[in-house]
């Protein structure tokens, strides 16, 4: 296996400034490559600093390239209908394409928040037809290096784009956020490795990927699906008591920041479309309720001592197949020290436990 972090940007420490805590991420991120994980990825978000806040992912990518050597770095993800102008994301790639080479890892998605979609002024009963357009106008651009297009939502007049992308990506791996059953179909129609945040018990991950993995199979008959890539919430120590006392502390106040910042127990999701299949998990917070939710919530992840967390990632890679870990070890205000600790633990007994599995 590959191993590799998942940043969120959740800034909810005590008297701590939003730039503070943006250097103290990139920190994190540069040890990341010291203690020897495979990856990182950095998602986008807005407007939100109690959730997450990274406006700008591939900026931040542009100026990790700098400072890293090693790691792969990502794109987890560009939320393509946020942005009006797929050239201008075409351009971006390609200037991280040179920056980092084979270091760079592309990642789309679709978005799910309706505060960042009303922020922006775009409908998001229109995201899935404004993801599948853009999606594969970038892919085109990028495999041509000529801009041209005209769709319901996007429109552009034939041009080149300079720096030409160095390849594109019809024959090669790129990850597309699947965290329904409609967006893993669209993630396998456009040739995209699933990428997903574990929320499930593993068995429904599992038939999920098989699923997307069929549909990939059919349609890209000549190109390998990849390991797809899953994001839990982690915390390690070597006294399993501290490791599930901190990490119930914490996860439950990252899943009710979920809970709020996506409206997760609301009731319009039965009516937005393309986002029905979340209605089933509205429902069932508000039948259960959020005590017990967000227990299960904690349940799922993989926490615990370094031996614990290798353990659950093989019974899952024993079922599934080979899969990409993408650990988030920085949220909902967990003390740095800790974080730091955590992740160097990491690095040290489970990254090379993973690689061997």
């Amino acid at each position: 296996m590959e191993v590799g972090l998942q940043f969120i940007f959740q800034n909810t420490h005590p008297d701590m400034s939003d730039a503070e805590m943006m250097r103290k991420e990139t920190e994190i991120c540069l040890l990341a490559e010291e203690v020897g994980m495979d990856f990182v990825l950095l998602p986008e978000h807005h407007f939100d600093p109690n959730y997450s806040m990274m406006p700008d992912n591939m900026q931040w990518l542009s100026y990790l390239a700098g400072r890293t050597s090693r790691i792969k770095l990502g794109t987890g993800a560009i939320i393509l209908p946020w942005h009006q102008n797929p050239t201008r994301i075409a351009e971006k790639i390609a200037m991280l394409q040179i920056l980092l080479g084979d270091r760079f890892l592309l990642g789309f998605g679709r978005g799910l928040a309706r505060e960042e979609y009303r922020a922006f002024g775009i409908d998001m009963g229109s995201s899935r037809e404004r993801f599948d357009q853009a999606a594969e106008i970038v892919l085109d651009i990028l495999e041509t290096g000529i801009a041209e297009y005209e769709t319901p939502y996007f429109k552009q007049s034939r041009t080149p784009v300079t720096p030409k992308p160095l390849h594109g990506y019809r024959d090669r791996p790129f990850l597309s956020v699947a965290m329904t059953p409609d967006s893993a179909m669209a993630a396998a129609t456009i040739g995209g490795t699933m990428m997903s945040f574990v929320q499930l018990p593993w068995e429904q991950h599992h038939a999920a990927v098989e699923a997307w993995r069929k549909r990939f199979t059919e349609l890209h008959p000549h190109k390998a699906p990849g390991a797809p890539v899953f994001s839990d919430f982690t915390f390690c120590h070597e006294d399993p008591k501290v490791a599930e006392q901190v990490a119930r502390q914490y996860l439950s106040k990252y899943y009710l920041s979920v809970i709020r910042h996506y409206d997760f127990d609301g009731s319009h999701w039965g009516e937005t479309q393309g986002y029905q299949a979340y209605q089933a998990g509205a429902s069932m917070i508000q039948q259960v309720g959020l005590d017990a939710a967000c227990e299960a919530f904690v349940q799922n992840q993989a926490w615990g001592t370094p031996e614990q967390i290798v353990e659950k990632w093989t019974k899952r890679a024993q079922m599934t197949g080979t899969l990409r870990p993408a650990m988030a070890v920085s949220y909902a205000g967990l003390p740095f020290e800790l974080v730091q600790n955590s992740l160097r633990l990491i690095g040290k007994k489970v990254v090379p436990a993973l690689h061997g599995v």
